[in-house]
């Protein structure tokens, strides 16, 4: 066997662990509910020390008891991420446990108004959450990473409305579209410092931002008839897109876009 043929052999040797998260300490934003409780979950299932990170501390202490339940470490955090300025304290705070290896950005808002409605108001609010406390977290983690001299991995989420837009939702699709180009100027940035940033795209999933939608029988139809699997995510159904992403496994992927639709995209 010939070097290179030792080398590959080695490296499929490995291919277990690196998919582990193991060691790392990865912080989930929006991880009291929905996609964001789904993929703190699966990375704390994957041994990964999870420091969640929302608004209410109640939703927060019961995702830190499911994770107990299935084994798994979960710190609490409770933050408003609205609060451009605390962002940097809000890292400090969460490095409290432990050097922070990676971040998932889960938390956002939803608005559904005609375009014609949409207030500056209404604008800056769905900007502000959706696009710039995801840069300005990032941004905050990633100078203690370089700081550190360690590598990292960034998992934006953004949606269908990363490659295509839908009605009503003008200022989300903007965020959406945004986080892919932040994403990708991001990865060019730091890869050399080993920080990968890269971004889940999520279909439809029953999630407190759908419900209203969802709850309209001619709306749910539409959505149920253009989806190829016929069915509508579940959060746990990102967990494994996510885990792939943080995990060493992913560590030569930066700047990507991962579709997790059901199909939507593909059809």
């Amino acid at each position: 066997m010939n070097t290179t043929q030792t080398q590959q052999t080695d490296t499929l040797a490995c291919l277990p662990s690196a998919f582990s998260l193991a060691g790392k300490h990865i912080l989930v934003t929006g991880a009291g509910r929905g996609l964001g409780q789904g993929m703190a979950l699966s990375v704390a299932a994957c041994g990964g020390r999870v420091t969640a990170i929302s608004r209410s501390t109640d939703e927060l202490n019961h995702t830190a008891q499911l994770a107990a339940e299935r084994g798994g470490e979960c710190h609490v955090l409770p933050a408003d991420l609205s609060d451009l300025a605390g962002l940097e304290d809000l890292v400090r705070a969460a490095a409290q446990n432990g050097p922070i290896d990676g971040i998932i950005h889960a938390a956002g808002v939803q608005l559904r108004k005609d375009a014609i409605d949409i207030t500056p108001e209404d604008w800056n609010f769905v900007q502000t959450m959706n696009l710039q406390a995801p840069f300005f977290l990032s941004t905050a983690i990633a100078r203690l990473q370089e700081d550190e001299q360690r590598p990292g991995s960034h998992v934006f989420v953004g949606s269908l409305n990363s490659s295509i837009g839908l009605p009503r939702i003008a200022p989300y699709v903007a965020t959406k579209t945004g986080i892919l180009g932040v994403a990708r100027s991001l990865s060019a940035e730091w890869a050399a410092s080993g920080i990968r940033a890269n971004v889940i795209g999520p279909g439809y999933f029953r999630t407190k931002l759908t419900e209203d939608l969802l709850a309209q029988p001619e709306q749910k139809a539409r959505i149920m008839g253009r989806i190829p699997m016929r069915r509508l995510g579940d959060p746990s159904d990102l967990g494994g897109m996510a885990v792939f992403l943080l995990s060493d496994a992913a560590s030569y992927i930066t700047g990507q876009l991962f579709n997790v639709d059901g199909g939507w995209l593909g059809a």
